[in-house]
């Protein structure tokens, strides 16, 4: 018995001790689980953390710029009001003065005594002295709309105001020095002047003499005589021996016999001219005129390609005024006021 007790401890014993070692691995492998698991919430809480101090400052970011954005509306939207008054200030100006020019719009005075509303029964408007001081004195006083009308109805001096502000654009001056600029495109331009105004300076003193050559070939004696004579190869009337006892219409009489031909063949060339000049006109031909400015124009066209052509064209295309003493009064003469505008 003894000895069955003893195998039975010793085997106890060797199982026990046999099975010892197997369970503290078990126990050690679920110790490091618990602890991975713990470090992966661990990990994953932190994560959370940084994730939400990202919101956040997402969060306040997105509120600073929605402050800022309603800061910067807020001002906007005083800025509109401020503009909005100053635009409201300015359209009544502009409709008061709009009023004032209009006829329509202006105050009615009704004449004593009168009844009715017609035309009789209101007194005419009469400007008062602020309304007096604002009228125009010179034309670089008027709108761009008032001098391109006035230069498509071919007012000179709207289209000189027009070119001295194209040259301003072009070259960055003022108008007072756009003169400087506008004598020297003077002076190109009427380089030829005395040339091309031959044939009228030509015309007028032929005319001009032949008017008082037929005067005296007809009626003065002396003249007459010695053409009848000399020339024509007449004689005195019958029963005169000196030109002197014929009185002026005497004279007269003796002469036209042969000086009728010559002017009555002036007279009727001088009316076909007229009627192909007529006639050419209606067909839309340039006289000499048209064609010596549209000359003119072309010519400092080309010379000064940088300004505006069609202003160029426009006030090249002017003769300047003439004298009696057949010398011309020149632009760059004028100074800065320029030709008579009727202003």
């Amino acid at each position: 018995a003894w000895a069955l007790g003893d195998a039975r401890w010793c085997a106890s014993s060797s199982s026990a001790s046999s099975q010892a070692p197997l369970a503290e691995p078990v126990g050690l492998r679920r110790v490091d689980d618990l602890a991975a698991a713990l470090d992966r919430l661990e990990a994953d809480h932190a994560e959370l953390r940084a994730q939400l101090r990202v919101q956040n400052s997402l969060s306040r970011k997105r509120n600073d710029m929605l402050v800022e954005s309603l800061r910067a509306a807020a001002e906007e939207r005083e800025l509109l009001q401020d503009k909005l008054s100053v635009l409201t200030q300015d359209f009544h100006v502009l409709a008061a003065k709009f009023h004032a020019e209009n006829v329509g719009y202006r105050a009615r005075i009704q004449r004593k005594g009168v009844q009715g509303n017609g035309g009789q029964s209101r007194m005419a408007y009469r400007p008062d002295e602020e309304y007096a001081m604002k009228q125009p004195t010179h034309v670089c006083e008027l709108s761009h709309q008032s001098l391109a009308e006035l230069a498509m109805l071919g007012n000179h001096c709207a289209r000189r105001e027009r070119l001295l502000r194209e040259v301003m654009c072009v070259d960055g001056i003022s108008w007072g020095q756009a003169h400087e600029v506008l004598n020297k495109l003077d002076q190109f331009n009427e380089r030829y002047y005395w040339i091309e105004t031959m044939p009228y300076r030509l015309g007028i003193t032929s005319a001009f003499i032949g008017g008082i050559a037929s005067i005296l070939l007809v009626f003065w004696a002396p003249a007459a005589e010695w053409y009848g004579r000399e020339v024509a190869g007449e004689e005195l009337p019958e029963e005169v021996k000196d030109i002197n006892e014929l009185t002026v219409n005497q004279v007269g009489t003796w002469t036209w016999s042969w000086m009728e031909p010559m002017i009555g063949t002036a007279s009727f060339v001088l009316l076909c001219a007229q009627f192909v000049r007529a006639q050419g006109t209606k067909m839309n031909m340039q006289p000499y005129n048209r064609q010596l400015l549209e000359w003119r124009a072309s010519r400092i066209a080309k010379a000064f390609p940088r300004y505006d052509e069609s202003m160029l064209r426009a006030w090249a295309s002017h003769m300047p005024e003439c004298k009696w003493t057949f010398f011309p009064t020149y632009e760059r003469k004028l100074r800065k006021k320029g030709p008579p505008s009727g202003l």
